[in-house]
């Protein structure tokens, strides 16, 4: 009988380790499947941009100078050396 319960008890064990690696492999799948629904949901669905909102977009680096074209075009002709 102690030989049989020997075996039992490994069998338990092992069962309940093998339970164990599949559910953690089943969990990271089901993870990873999610996010990847959820980028292609993003790329596919992407949020509306909203009509009223007239800010410029925030610069985070550089100098940004918001000069009109007209402005510019009088400045190069101002600049240019007559021949």
């Amino acid at each position: 009988m102690s030989k049989f319960s020997r075996i039992i008890w490994s069998l338990a064990i092992l069962l309940i380790v093998s339970t164990t690696i599949v559910f953690s492999f089943g969990v990271l799948i089901v993870g990873a499947v999610t996010l990847s629904l959820y980028g292609l949901y993003r790329h596919y669905f992407p949020k509306k941009k909203l009509k009223h909102s007239t800010r410029s977009q925030m610069y985070t680096f550089g100098e940004v100078i918001d000069i009109r074209s007209e402005e510019v075009h009088e400045t190069i002709n101002l600049k240019k050396i007559p021949k």
